[in-house]
This record gives structure tokens, sequence and C-alpha cells, in this order.
């Protein structure tokens, strides 16, 4: 009987699977679905096999050998990201490294952030099987935006009608290996933004300090160029 690459999607592929880069408790279940899916399985660490077939498993990107095989130009695969393509026969990504499969398929895209936030981004959306995109599109699965200044941000709520979240929630899909509820994760309506208030009441003031701080916003009590809006009884006539 012949294996086909869906009976065997891992056939042709080297894996090193070392008890010191994953822990324990997975270890016997990866080398079961390593082995079941046609990879060769070499049980220690080769930092000098780093061809396009060669792949090592390590547990996180906060191992201390992350960096050094990183480095090497080794092909970085999560336990869980073994699990699932075990689970669903795919290949392994191509790519420096996959923690897992969570956002197979999904297309985020993020507004607002720094040149070195962006490329944390996509380093966070890539090792979860994602794509990171740069213009909007009907198709976008999420919007990650760092506060409601950013471009995209009346877009998400208002073309693609999906409440844009902060990079946390990027991090929290990370760590359990799955899309989590949005709701914690919600860019609050003053987030970003620097409100002084001028000409209202004390205990008027007070109430919309509080209200401005429950939403993310910052309270000045005097203004400065720092402020982005200015609360006011007073009407302006222009002529």
């Amino acid at each position: 009987m012949v294996m086909t690459s869906r009976d065997a999607p891992f056939q042709g592929t080297s894996v090193f699977l070392s008890r010191n880069l994953v822990p324990p408790d997975v270890f016997d279940a990866l080398h079961d679905a390593l082995r079941l899916n046609g990879a060769s399985v070499f049980l220690c660490c080769d930092p000098s096999r780093n061809s396009p077939r060669d792949f090592h498993v390590i547990s996180s990107l906060s191992h201390e050998k992350f960096e050094d095989l990183r480095a090497r130009g080794c092909n970085l695969l999560g336990p869980q990201c073994v699990i699932s393509c075990s689970k669903e026969r795919l290949p392994f990504p191509d790519q420096d490294y996959t923690c897992c499969l969570a956002m197979h398929g999904v297309k985020i895209l993020s507004s607002g952030f720094e040149m070195a936030e962006k490329t944390e981004i996509e380093k966070l959306v890539r090792s979860m099987g994602g794509a990171l995109h740069s213009k909007t599109s009907a198709d976008i699965s999420f919007v990650i935006v760092k506060n409601v200044l950013a471009a995209k941000y009346q877009w998400s709520l208002n073309v693609l009608k999906k409440p844009p979240v902060t990079i946390n929630w990027l991090y929290r899909c990370r760590d359990e290996h799955r899309i989590v509820p949005l709701d914690t994760f919600r860019v609050l309506p003053f987030v970003g933004l620097t409100i002084c208030v001028t000409r209202l009441l004390a205990d008027e003031r007070k109430e919309i300090q509080q209200s401005i701080l429950q939403n993310g916003g910052k309270y000045l009590p005097d203004l400065t160029r720092a402020c982005t809006h200015l609360i006011s009884n007073i009407s302006f006539a222009f002529a």
C-alpha cells in the first residue's frame, strides 16, 4: 500500500525531538504523532540540521535554547503545532517558528502601531498560522489597534462591524493556543485620548474625570499641548 501525502503529511521531514526542549507530559504524544504521520524522528537536538525539511520541536519562545536555534536558521515548531498538524493531516508550516495553528486561515489587520510594534504583531500572528494584512478588505477576520485614534478604528466598527481589540488579545490567543473571546480585550472608547475639562462645577468635573478614566482615557486638570480634547460648558461661535 502506498501512503499519500494526506495519509502521511510529515513524510520526507526530519524532526528533532529532545526531552530537554519539550514538556515531559507531551513527549510521548508528540513522538507518536510524528512517527505515525511519516516523519523521521531523531531523539536529540542538532542545531546543525537546518535545511527546509528539518524541524525542531521546542516548548515555547521563552525556552533558553530558542534564540540560539533561531539564530542558526532552524525551523521551530511548538508542541501544539505538531499535534494540530497531525489531527488535521497538514504539512508543517514553512517558517522559522509556529507555536500552534489557532489562527490558521485567519486574516489580521493592525493599525496605529510603530514599526517595532508591527513587527511584534506579525510575529505573533504568523506564530499561530495566521496572516497579517496591511489593507482593508471585507474578509479581514480581526482588527488590532493601538487606540481610538488609529486610522482603521472607525473602519472596523462602522464598515467591518467588528470591535477592534488590543494587542493583549493576541498574547492571550498564543498562550491558550486558541481564538479567545474578544469582550475583555475591546478597545475602550477613550483609549489614546487625553482630555481636559474647564468651566464645570466640581461635582460635574469629578463625574467626567471618573468616566474618562473608566473608559481608558487620560485626564489632565489643566489644558496643555498634550490634550487631544477639551470639554467645556461654553459654546464658541466662529465668524
